[in-house]
């Protein structure tokens, strides 16, 4: 009856064991497909994708191809085939993002215009907190020649914008920002850059955070375009992006809930996965 009973009990725990396992496979095969998704969904895969002249066109199509299988795996529960076919995707999103890319004319108006909203609010948030440093120390002078780095980049992008050429005057307007949260840290020397901004309601910061997230993932679609996502450093930066998108969603979660200081705190450690991703890439941002 004793031995009955333990291997009950050993039994019990084995399949214990087993659940626990195959939930932690599906887990991965689920934020494995959101990387993905995020990949493909960036403004780079998509003007890859609208350009059939371009050499990366074919990766981006045969990408899309595994998702769907990935997808159909996942909902047999074959967890290991979706993420081996997801790992084929990344494989192929990733050597697609390192072709040469199109200008992105493609995207609708009124995305392109609000995504050079978007930059244009973080840089202004960088801006001020560049004018606390300029006005005196030992940084004021190379804060003030930051300054007029990021401003002369802003403006050659809003004349970009004031002539229609709205896919141009967001790739300069990029520029500048990527120049903002590259440089900014050189500055810091001991003292803390704080951000100059102010919110009314925890439902404002956690909607600047997600605008700040979304800035971020352009900055890293920009790097890993530019090919800084090569061999080993790949699957580095794949773990950040990861992590990035599973805090992402806890925070979505938080907020659908109301929620919001909480959601506030999964932003600001999703930022900080796609910051890791950018300093993997050799962008100092901190």
């Amino acid at each position: 009856m004793i031995l009955f009973g333990s291997l009950c009990l050993l039994t019990g725990s084995l399949q214990a064991d087993q659940a626990g396992e195959t939930d932690q496979k599906k887990r991965l095969a689920e934020q494995k497909l959101k990387l993905v998704d995020m990949l493909l969904n960036s403004p780079a895969s998509k003007a890859l994708a609208a350009d059939p002249g371009n050499e990366g066109t074919p990766l981006i199509e045969q990408s899309r191809q595994l998702v769907t299988q990935a997808r159909q795996a996942l909902a047999a529960h074959q967890y290991d085939a979706a993420v081996q076919t997801l790992d084929e995707a990344l494989r192929h999103a990733f050597k697609a993002s390192s072709r040469p890319q199109p200008v992105d004319a493609n995207l609708a108006e009124s995305r392109l215009k609000q995504q050079f909203q978007d930059f244009a609010e973080q840089i202004t948030g960088y801006r001020a907190s560049l004018l606390d440093l300029s006005k005196e120390g030992r940084n004021a002078e190379p804060a003030r020649k930051l300054l007029a780095r990021i401003d002369r980049l802003s403006d050659e992008a809003r004349q970009l914008y004031s002539a229609g050429q709205l896919a141009e005057s967001n790739k300069k307007m990029a520029e500048a920002y990527k120049l903002a949260v590259a440089e900014i840290s050189a500055l810091r020397a001991g003292q803390e850059v704080v951000m100059s901004l102010k919110f009314e309601t925890p439902a404002d910061e956690f909607a600047y955070e997600l605008k700040r997230y979304q800035s971020n993932e352009i900055l890293v679609g920009m790097m890993i375009g530019e090919g800084r996502a090569e061999g080993e450093r790949r699957k580095l930066v794949e773990g950040f992006l990861n992590e990035a998108a599973r805090m992402k969603e806890e925070a979505r979660h938080n907020a659908r809930s109301n929620e919001y200081k909480q959601a506030v705190g999964s932003m600001e450690k999703a930022n900080a996965q796609l910051n890791r991703a950018l300093q993997a890439m050799g962008v100092p941002v901190f």
